[in-house]
């Protein structure tokens, strides 16, 4: 089923209700004749109006799982657990809340990347870790006071940043970069 359902529904559903309603105006003087049509009639403005609810529900759920896999393929995140060696890596802010990361240079090995980031304040902060070009390869929601790690799958060699993603944060300079160096011959 398409998109189309919902206007074939819909015009099932206006004549059924011109139908009735001519019915009605120019029909007998009682109408309906009896409670058994009344509640027939009834009986199918539900059904109708109960199936155009559930394929909403459903086409929608269908939608919503497209769009979910079309941003994780644009952004380059992969819902897979990485195989293979992975480089940990520890960033933190300072306790005080200051708007940088200590340190603000990393280095990795080409493939998974681990990096654990520590806020001891209770100031929200967060980390994402782009492309040069700006896709967001990893991120973690802002936190206060804790612990949170950014799993990266198959990093090539080449220059990535890490950065806060609380607005303001980072053109503050809460920012750093990541290298990732070739492979050594």
């Amino acid at each position: 089923m398409d998109g189309n359902f919902f206007f074939v529904i819909g015009i099932v559903l206006v004549l059924a209700a011109v139908g009735i309603s001519f019915v009605g105006i120019r029909g007998s003087e009682s109408f309906p004749p009896n409670r058994g049509v009344m509640a027939g009639v009834i009986a199918l403005f539900i059904a109708i109006v109960g199936t155009t609810m559930a394929f909403a529900i459903v086409k929608s759920v269908d939608e919503q799982n497209k769009r979910n896999e079309k941003l994780a393929a644009e952004e380059g995140t992969t819902t897979t657990t990485p195989s293979g060696p992975v480089t940990a890596l520890a960033v933190s802010s300072p306790a005080d809340g200051g708007l940088v990361y200590q340190p603000n240079g990393l280095t990795a090995k080409p493939g998974n990347v681990d990096i654990t980031y520590t806020n001891p304040s209770q100031v929200a902060h967060s980390i994402a870790v782009a492309t040069a070009n700006g896709n967001v390869l990893g991120q973690v929601q802002p936190f206060t006071n804790g612990k949170q790690s950014v799993d990266l799958s198959n990093l090539a060699p080449g220059k990535y940043v890490f950065y806060c993603t609380v607005p303001g944060h980072r053109e503050a300079g809460m920012q750093g970069d990541l290298t990732v160096l070739p492979p050594k011959s």
